[in-house]
């Protein structure tokens, strides 16, 4: 008698029902992890723009950060920007004690050593938080500035020093009236920079209403 073989049919072998399983189970978990490695990146990218925008120094802080001692500014109306620059964010920014005093320190570096002189830094500390509190009361804003062009600024010699004029106009604004105030600067240079060595203010000014 022939032997009859047993035969399994077409796709039960055990064999291939468990590798086709595996097939299906890596299939699905390369997806879950493809899945979550997109969401964690999705994540991080959030986490790093919100860090990012956390991060962003104040005016503040990037006036404080500038090392005058190694990036003085080259040009009399490079100095009287960044003075005015100064002077804009010190009135217009409720500022600690602390920023204040750095602040203070970064106009100072911009003074000549007779200016500073004239003015110690407990005097001039005073004299500006009453000025920028008398400021503050009547809800004044400097709004913007404007130097002399450089082609505008007069050069000089006086007693054997360089000497050069330059134009500041602050925009400040009150309530709904907006003003024009004209300071004329006088600097000196010491030792290659240029420094203020004097100012007043000028007759000429100029008010508009909104």
């Amino acid at each position: 008698m022939q032997r009859q073989r047993n035969r399994v049919p077409d796709g039960k072998n055990p064999a291939q029902r468990f590798a086709k399983n595996m097939s299906t189970f890596a299939f699905i978990m390369c997806l879950i992890v493809i899945g979550l490695i997109f969401v964690f990146y999705q994540h991080k990218d959030k986490g790093q723009s919100a860090d990012n925008i956390a991060k962003k120094p104040t005016e503040v802080e990037k006036l404080a950060a500038k090392d005058l001692e190694v990036a003085y500014p080259g040009t009399p109306v490079e100095v009287m920007k960044l003075y005015g620059r100064i002077n804009q964010c010190m009135y217009n920014t409720n500022m600690d004690d602390e920023e204040f005093d750095q602040l203070l320190g970064q106009l100072r570096m911009l003074y000549s050593s007779t200016l500073l002189e004239q003015n110690t830094i407990e005097e001039q500390k005073n004299n500006l938080q009453a000025e920028i509190s008398e400021f503050t009361k009547n809800k004044r804003r400097i709004v913007n500035y404007t130097v002399d062009k450089s082609s505008s600024v007069k050069y000089q010699k006086i007693n054997g020093q360089e000497c050069a004029y330059v134009q500041i106009a602050f925009f400040m604004s009150e309530n709904s009236n907006y003003s024009k105030s004209f300071q004329d600067y006088v600097l000196v240079k010491e030792n290659n920079s240029w420094k203020i060595l004097a100012f007043k203010k000028s007759v000429a000014s100029e008010k508009e209403k909104s």
